[in-house]
């Protein structure tokens, strides 16, 4: 069965060689197949209607999405987005972009701070060791828990955290770091009141952007993390936060997930560079055949990242 990962990889393909009208059919299998990623499928299916210049078709569809459900999308990008250039200057468009953006100004206003959380079977009452993960950019906790949750029928604790920042309907990101980080933090002494957390088994982990997040989490001891994973973890900031950071980082070990098929523009040695200088044992898996995206079989990867964390 096709995984999002893979249409998400097949349309950016079909895309980038201008072969909108594949794109488009690519998008069309794949709505029904993916409910839960309307937003982006709907979104993509407006754009390739606007490129092949589908006008009533792309502005029917920003209609049918408003109508139909809780539908927006940022309406900045709705506004000068060159894929919807041949949609911008229509009345009936303008009028569906400010609705999105009287969304978005709902949105703001009443999103908060979200996770889920996985608990192991019941036990000994012992001490639980804790993962907290940070999902990627323009995702969520309910869209990346597929490959986190089996960890906990392991013995862990598993929390999952959304950001409380959307940037379209459904979809989150960690833009702001100290938000982010102050997010971490309620999140992280929350978990200690609700559940008995082993303050020595304590691991943050995250995907692209929510990795690069955890990672200076971990480093910062802005959460006092024994280790970190991160799979393609994107921070932007590396290179004016590292000289901010003491120079000794104790007790932390970091685990990193890289796709072979990943452009990374010299960030994943950045970030191996940053550990090595501040004396934080590090470990790179590559895994072939993949870009940026969860590898398909996650558990017995992390399972290596959490040994190596926990052997010290």
């Amino acid at each position: 069965m096709k995984k999002f990962a893979n249409v998400v990889e097949e349309f950016f393909d079909l895309y980038g060689r201008q072969a909108y009208a594949e794109a488009l059919a690519l998008v069309e299998r794949s709505l029904p197949a993916f409910p839960e990623r309307r937003t982006e499928l709907t979104t993509w299916r407006m754009c390739m209607h606007s490129r092949l210049g589908n006008t009533s078709a792309a502005i029917q569809t920003l209609s049918d999405a408003i109508e139909r459900s809780s539908y927006w999308w940022n309406p900045s990008a709705l506004r000068h987005d060159p894929d919807m250039a041949a949609v911008q200057g229509d009345p009936e468009y303008q009028r569906l972009v400010s609705i999105c953006e009287k969304r978005q100004a709902a949105a703001l206003k009443h999103s908060k701070p979200e996770r889920l959380v996985f608990e192991p079977p019941t036990g000994s009452g012992e001490k639980l060791p804790l993962l907290i993960s940070f999902h990627g950019w323009g995702a969520s906790a309910a869209i990346e828990a597929p490959h986190w949750r089996k960890l906990a029928e392991q013995g862990w604790l598993v929390a999952l955290a959304t950001s409380s920042r959307p940037i379209a309907d459904g979809l989150y990101a960690w833009d702001d770091l100290e938000h982010t980080l102050a997010e971490a933090k309620k999140h992280y002494r929350a978990l200690r009141r609700e559940f008995p957390v082993d303050t020595k088994r304590v691991v943050v982990a995250g995907f692209s952007q929510g990795g690069g997040r955890a990672l200076w989490m971990a480093l910062s001891r802005a959460i006092p993390a024994r280790g970190f994973i991160g799979i393609g973890p994107y921070l932007d900031e590396i290179d004016a936060l590292g000289p901010t950071l003491p120079p000794n980082v104790r007790g932390l070990r970091a685990y990193l997930i890289a796709g072979g098929e990943e452009k990374d523009e010299g960030m994943f040695g950045k970030v191996e560079a940053l550990c090595a200088s501040r004396g934080v044992p590090f470990q790179q898996e590559i895994i072939p055949g993949i870009g940026h995206e969860y590898p398909p079989r996650f558990a017995p990867i992390l399972r290596r990242a959490l040994t190596f964390i926990l052997e010290s």
